[in-house]
């Protein structure tokens, strides 16, 4: 697959910002997710093994030592925006719930795909604020998107590091996409729990062994390519920032469609009711 594809694909939206041909509605669940996809595992991709060393991602100077680790991050901060913000577009509660329900189906084709990371993305934004407070909005979802919800919530749940999202990682083929995040905590871990020398003031291999590890396991999942053909159409509505609310705007977005209920008083005997 071309390796400046993802560069092509995010500049044709800054260069010339353009209408998409599709929305949201007109796009198929198989298509977003595997668009979402092809174009996550390039930019997943594309992070050089150097950047994982000397928590790079941490320090002053991130934007030089650790850009591609950065891009992967800020990327998926902006498809959680994007699945925030299709549904708190919508004026009722209804069509809400169709988008909800939408993106159930997205994130569970990502679970077949085994791209983690956008399951993780898609659940991420439903239980933000901004969308999990919506209780009229969530009333009208099906049993069945309530249970595949519950789910997916399980596969992506922090308890034990990501116990069970790195179990089935483990026990997929690849190609996959693995959350990013749990890499470079586990790195972290090494690096802040372990010394650079041993207990004889020599260098600690046992520590580089444990990185190298990591490094190795990411790359495996770097090397091997999903067999997805781009779709232009598809990648513009993917990557309309037009599209996205900042955090801000879809909290207020979220209180005009369902306004917090002020709490009843209780009058005390005597009490004016003017």
């Amino acid at each position: 697959m071309d390796e400046k594809l993802f560069d092509r694909i995010f500049l044709r939206q800054i260069q010339t910002p353009l209408e998409p041909e599709l929305s949201f509605d007109k796009l198929s669940s198989s298509q977003l997710a595997e668009q979402l996809t092809m174009t996550e595992h390039l930019l997943f991709s594309r992070i050089p093994s150097f950047e994982f060393l000397n928590l790079s991602w941490m320090k002053t100077d991130k934007e030089i030592k650790a850009p591609n680790i950065l891009k992967v991050s800020q990327r998926f901060n902006e498809v959680s925006r994007l699945v925030a913000s299709e549904i708190l577009s919508r004026s009722t509660a209804s069509s809400r719930a169709a988008a909800i329900e939408k993106w159930v189906v997205v994130a569970d084709v990502c679970r077949h795909l085994c791209n983690f990371n956008a399951v993780l993305e898609i659940v991420s934004a439903l239980m933000s604020s901004s969308v999990f407070r919506l209780k009229k909005t969530w009333e009208k979802l099906s049993k069945q998107t309530k249970a595949m919800i519950g789910k997916l919530q399980d596969l992506v749940s922090t308890d034990g590091r990501f116990k069970n999202m790195r179990e089935a990682l483990r026990c997929s083929n690849p190609p996959c996409i693995p959350y990013l995040g749990f890499y470079l905590t586990d790195l972290a871990f090494i690096e802040e729990g372990t010394s650079v020398k041993n207990e004889n003031g020599l260098i600690n291999f046992s520590k580089m062994r444990m990185i190298a590890q990591v490094v190795e396991e990411i790359r495996q999942y770097q090397e091997i390519r999903y067999n997805i053909q781009h779709d232009s159409r598809v990648t513009d509505y993917l990557f309309n920032q037009e599209i996205l609310m900042d955090e801000n705007s879809l909290y207020k977005t979220s209180l005009t469609w369902e306004p917090k209920k002020r709490p009843s008083v209780r009058l005390k005997k005597g009490d004016s009711q003017d």
